[in-house]
């Protein structure tokens, strides 16, 4: 990563924290490049947009790290998908447990405030919320299920996941995660078009 890749990451990341802390109307400019440790000159540069273009891409690197966290942390570990999504969730809980916050939900409080910033900042918010669906879709095909069933399941099981991560957040508790894992083979059908390896 070259030096500027590498302080427009900073400010991202930066940027990312303190929404997720203060919100978009709570978080200036003069905090983000404080935290950075940049000057104003310096944000202007790699955000001429200002504070909203910010935002979007806010939306969208916050996504883009939780994405690839999942590929190579969660979704690596098997192709079954109840084993998947018991470990999604007992690695939700267990960092809730230590750090008693979701780095995802940012996308999830930026989304909300979207609707208020600007179009720009509201479609983004909403092409992020599709892949995220999308994301549990491709891997639900990829252990077996079929397009049509890993789509009605994907919806299931994003409403469901994302809903427990603010219930967790609002009750300052990660039992509900773990409560979830355990009740999840009543709510994930089986596969249903497995193919039988020979």
């Amino acid at each position: 990563m070259d030096r500027s890749t590498d302080k427009k990451t900073r400010i991202l990341q930066a940027a990312a924290e303190l929404f997720s802390h203060n919100g978009y109307s709570g978080t200036g400019i003069a905090e983000i490049v404080a935290a950075c440790s940049i000057p104003k000159g310096s944000f202007y540069y790699y955000f001429p947009g200002g504070k909203e273009q910010l935002a979007a891409e806010v939306i969208r690197f916050a996504y883009d790290q939780m994405a690839a966290g999942i590929h190579t942390h969660i979704f690596s570990v098997s192709d079954d998908a109840l084993t998947v999504f018991r470990t999604m969730l007992e690695r939700l809980a267990s960092l809730f447990s230590r750090e008693h916050r979701f780095e995802s939900l940012v996308i999830t409080f930026m989304g909300l405030e979207s609707v208020y910033i600007s179009e720009e900042v509201a479609c983004q918010a909403r092409q992020v919320y599709q892949e995220w669906q999308h994301l549990y879709r491709d891997k639900l095909m990829a252990c077996g299920y079929s397009p049509a069933l890993a789509e009605r399941c994907s919806l299931v099981l994003f409403t469901l996941v994302h809903g427990t991560l603010i219930s967790c957040w609002i009750k300052q508790d990660a039992g509900d995660l773990l409560r979830m894992r355990d009740q999840l083979s009543d709510l994930l059908p089986p596969p249903d078009c497995r193919t039988e390896q020979p």
